[in-house]
């Protein structure tokens, strides 16, 4: 759907688009108790939790976020400098700098799992209040979470038991065969997934991107967080940088964010950066060498 005709649908319309998903990031009412493992295998010895974490009401709009690793001292000042309302570490520990925004933890992959990722998530909850939790990333890339759909449903059980609101894996391709057959699967073995995550690396075609957001809540019915996204060139090398201006990048990250605050099934987004120097997406950076806001940080952080 083009950004301009859906947000200048009649109230009518839109209040049948927002009954038609869970706008908000409220756990679904069905949801009281995690789910118990399968007694065909082994389950880890993981404290049960007795309900689902109570969500705080949240403004109208998706809210804006990011995924930084705080391993660095500068860091901590970059998450803040952005004006953020959440923030993620592709990990499952709760950052000792204990920053403002609101941390949302992720189990990345079978690895994660097997350092006890939901027993850790569960036991700083107390510090963290995590009500969140984001599945298994790119599980459909061999350099990233790398498992085979049978394998990610397997070990699904294990993520549920945490007792959070949970996402989707989050693969390479949003609108792709293997989240598909995924979610296929869930649905036929009646495993909780809550919202759907989804990655975005393309031009700097606003109306493109919003109409690849809006067919992948079409396609499974469920609220939409977009965890990593921005114009990158893959076709970049250091000798050729990206083809796409900054200007152009300016553009496209006013006009998505305008467009995904006006889908009420979006309920989260968060860009992602690179080294301002990196030929494929330095131009989408959000900080200079020194750590200091690019104009594309300043950007954001205004949004």
């Amino acid at each position: 759907m083009d950004r301009r005709i859906f947000l200048t649908l009649p109230l009518a319309a839109a209040a049948g688009a927002l009954s038609a998903c869970t706008s908000t990031d409220a756990p679904a009412p069905f949801i009281t108790t995690p789910r118990p493992f399968p007694t065909a295998s082994k389950a880890p010895s993981i404290r049960p939790i007795p309900s689902v974490q109570p969500i705080p009401s949240i403004p109208p709009g998706a809210r804006k976020g990011f995924g930084i690793s705080l391993s660095r001292r500068i860091a901590l000042e970059q998450l803040n400098s952005l004006d953020l309302t959440w923030f993620y570490n592709w990990g499952e520990r709760y950052p000792a700098a204990r920053p403002g925004p609101e941390f949302v933890p992720m189990v990345w992959g079978s690895g994660s799992l097997r350092r006890n990722a939901v027993e850790r998530i569960q036991s700083e909850i107390q510090y963290s209040r995590a009500t969140q939790l984001l599945g298994f990333n790119e599980p459909d890339h061999r350099e990233q979470a790398n498992m085979s759909v049978d394998r990610a449903i397997d070990l699904w059980p294990q993520l549920e038991a945490a007792g959070l609101r949970l996402g989707s894996p989050a693969p390479v391709q949003a609108l792709g065969d293997w989240l598909k057959a995924f979610m296929d699967k869930a649905a036929a073995k009646d495993l909780r997934v809550d919202f759907v995550a989804m990655h975005s690396y393309a031009p700097p075609n606003a109306d493109s991107f919003l109409e690849s957001v809006q067919r992948l809540h079409e396609r499974y019915g469920k609220p939409v967080w977009i965890t990593e996204y921005a114009v990158a060139d893959w076709q970049a090398k250091a000798s050729s940088p990206s083809r796409f201006s900054e200007s152009e990048i300016l553009t496209f990250m006013e006009e998505t964010v305008v467009g995904l605050r006006g889908m009420p099934f979006v309920e989260r987004f968060a860009w992602k950066t690179r080294a301002h120097d990196d030929p494929v997406m330095g131009k989408s950076a959000l900080f200079r060498k020194d750590g200091s806001l690019s104009p594309t940080g300043e950007l954001y952080k205004s949004l």
